[in-house]
């Protein structure tokens, strides 16, 4: 299973139009594979994926898969909150050569742990692809226990991974102390660190579109024996201004104004107001980010 360390939760950069910007996502590819990143999510939370259609994520994932050219692993995100739309993904996500698919939990719907089981079970069945679960209570309304993932990856061996996005070290710990065939990344930029002492793999970051030279070095550094708590703060602060609107508003503003894409997202997202963005311009003034 290929697996990267520091990995991205890609956004979909989109024209004024709305389309689907191909040429802004190629070189941001690049940028990101440059900086040291070594994987991409595609399709996720941050990519807007239930704006997208189908055919708009299957040129998506192209797009990604052409411009990293089997440098960097490449997982789709193929979840939803309806069974039978994620087996159909998951079924054409079969065809493609790419490295793993993930499977958010159902939102909305918030199902009961023999819920989430039933689901994830169905899937695991017919993806012939290793699957990594993602955990993100904020944003199902939902959340996975310890016992859960642990029963689903003893039942299957594909279930490889878990983006945990929340700050539960403990349901860290106890995955780790039963299984140590689970790997589990970050899904939160703010508890990389605290989540490195705790023994998870690496990290699905939002924020390393922008910083991720910073977050190579925070892995480099802990691999050495080395917490670099300076980083981690910085890190933290970025965290925190990054979700000061809905994600990926605050995110695709910081790289509109690096140049890299525009600021456009989908209803029923927005942009930045013009008080926002100069707040945020202010904060990456302060901090060389501009």
């Amino acid at each position: 299973m290929r697996l990267g360390h520091c990995m991205t939760a890609l956004i979909t950069p989109m024209k004024e139009t709305g389309q689907v910007d191909v040429p802004a996502l190629s070189n941001l590819v690049e940028k990101l594979i440059v900086e040291g990143c070594d994987g991409f999510v595609v399709c996720g939370t941050t990519a807007e994926a239930s704006a997208l259609s189908l055919e708009e994520k299957k040129q998506v994932l192209h797009c990604v898969m052409e411009q990293s050219d089997q440098r960097v692993c490449v997982w789709m995100g193929c979840g939803s909150n309806n069974t039978a739309e994620t087996l159909n993904m998951i079924r054409w996500a079969n065809t493609e050569p790419i490295d793993g698919i993930m499977l958010v939990c159902p939102y909305y719907v918030r199902p009961s742990q023999q819920g989430l089981y039933a689901h994830f079970a169905a899937c695991a069945r017919i993806s012939e692809k290793p699957v990594m679960l993602y955990n993100v209570p904020k944003r199902t309304g939902v959340a996975l226990s310890a016992q859960t993932v642990l029963q689903l990856a003893q039942d299957f061996p594909n279930i490889r991974a878990l983006k945990q996005a929340c700050h539960d070290m403990e349901m860290v710990r106890a995955i780790l102390t039963e299984n140590d065939q689970v790997q589990i990344l970050s899904g939160e930029d703010g508890y990389f660190l605290e989540g490195l002492r705790e023994g998870i793999s690496g990290i699905v970051s939002v924020a390393g579109h922008c910083v991720m030279p910073m977050i190579v070095k925070i892995w480099e550094d802990y691999q050495y024996g080395l917490e670099n708590t300076e980083l981690d703060q910085f890190l933290k602060q970025v965290s925190n201004q990054i979700f000061q609107v809905s994600s990926p508003s605050d995110i695709k503003a910081m790289l509109a104004l690096q140049g890299w894409c525009e600021d456009g997202v989908r209803l029923p997202l927005v942009p930045l107001s013009p008080q926002e963005k100069q707040a945020l311009q202010e904060f990456m003034q302060q901090h060389s980010l501009l």
